[in-house]
C-alpha cells in the first residue's frame, strides 16, 4: 500500500526540513512553510466528512509529529489559522463530494501539502493526483508509507508551481486529459506571482477535459485599487520586506484571468467569501477577502 511518486526521502515521519538542499531558506520562504503546517494541524481540529470507502482518521495520521514553527524558531499558535479554515475547509470537501457523487474520475489537488482529502474521499474508479514540492512530496510520501490505510489510488507528483509546466509534471504523472477532472487549489495562489498564476490556469485548462472544474480561494481586494501597491504594503506592514504573499488582485481582475484561460466563473454575480485582513492603504483601512471562484472549462 504506497503512493506513487516522483521525489522520495529516505527520513521517515520527519516534517519539512528548513533547507532546500544546501540553500538555506529565506525567511519568506520560512513563512510560508509555517503556513502550510499551521494549515495541515489546523484542519484536524474540524470534523470533516467523508466518503464510505474513505479514512476518517487519516488527517490526524498524516501530520503526526508535525510541528509547526515560526521562522523565528519558536512554536506556531494554530488556533490562528481555525477562523480562516473554518468556512474554506469544508467549501473543498463539498466540491470533492459532489465531484465524487458525479462520477468525475480525476481529483487533482494543486498545492496539496499535507491534505488528506485523496484518503477521507477515497472511492472506486476515482483517482487522486496531489501535487506540491518535491520537499514537501517526499515528506508526504513518507508518511503515507507509514500508515495503515489505502493509498493506491493517489499520485503524489512534485512540481515547483514556480518554474514547472504543471501540463507535463500532470501528463508524466498518468493523468487522463480526456477525462473531467476536477481541479482544486485551496490557498495556493495567493503565493505565487501573477505570471505564474496565469501559466497555472492556463496549464491546467489544456488538461480540461469538458465536464471538468477548478476551484481556487483568490485573495481580493477592493476595485480602484492598484495591485502592486496592495502586494507591498503586505511586505512593508505585515511581513517586514520578507512576505510570501504575491497575488492580490480585483474581483474583476480574477474573472479576466480565468476567462482569457479558458474557464468560465460559475455565478459570476454571486460572491462568496471569507474576511481575510485589514490592511493600511492611503490612509485607510481596505479589507482583503479571500473569494472562493468556481469555474468550468
Amino acid at each position: 500500500m504506497s503512493a506513487s511518486a516522483d521525489t522520495r526521502s529516505n527520513l521517515p515521519g520527519q516534517a519539512c526540513p528548513a533547507t532546500k538542499g544546501a540553500v538555506t531558506m529565506t525567511q519568506a520562504d520560512q513563512t510560508l512553510t509555517m503556513v502550510r503546517e499551521v494549515c495541515a494541524l489546523g484542519r484536524v481540529e474540524f470534523e470533516r466528512p467523508h466518503t464510505a470507502e474513505g479514512d476518517p482518521d487519516a488527517g490526524r495520521a498524516l501530520v503526526q509529529g508535525l510541528q509547526a514553527i515560526e521562522p523565528g524558531g519558536g512554536p506556531s499558535d494554530i488556533s490562528l489559522s481555525l477562523e480562516l479554515l473554518a468556512p474554506r475547509a469544508p467549501y473543498f470537501d463539498q466540491l470533492v463530494l459532489d465531484a465524487v457523487a458525479r462520477g468525475i474520475p480525476q481529483v487533482v489537488n494543486l498545492g496539496a501539502g499535507y491534505d488528506d482529502r485523496a484518503l477521507r474521499f477515497r472511492h472506486s474508479g476515482v483517482r487522486f493526483f496531489d501535487l506540491d514540492l518535491p520537499d514537501i512530496v517526499a515528506d508526504k510520501a513518507r508518511r503515507l508509507e507509514a500508515m495503515d490505510t489505502e493509498t493506491t489510488h493517489v499520485t503524489l507528483a512534485a512540481v515547483d508551481f514556480g518554474t514547472d509546466d504543471v501540463a507535463e509534471v500532470l501528463a508524466r504523472a498518468g493523468h487522463d486529459a480526456r477525462r473531467p477532472t476536477l481541479f482544486i487549489a485551496e490557498h495556493l495562489v495567493l503565493f505565487l506571482e501573477p505570471d505564474d498564476v496565469e501559466r497555472l490556469l492556463a496549464g491546467v485548462s489544456g488538461r480540461a477535459a469538458s465536464g471538468s472544474t477548478l476551484a481556487i480561494t483568490a485573495e481580493v481586494h477592493p476595485v480602484g485599487l492598484d495591485s502592486g501597491l496592495v502586494v507591498s504594503t503586505v511586505d512593508d506592514v505585515m511581513f517586514g520586506g520578507a512576505s510570501p504573499l504575491r497575488t492580490i488582485q480585483s474581483r474583476d481582475a480574477w474573472l479576466a484571468l480565468f476567462k482569457r484561460n479558458g474557464w468560465q466563473i460559475e455565478g459570476a454575480g454571486e460572491v462568496t467569501a471569507a474576511d481575510h485582513f485589514e490592511l493600511p492603504v492611503g490612509g485607510q483601512s481596505i479589507p482583503i477577502q479571500t473569494q472562493f471562484l468556481t469555474a468550468t472549462a
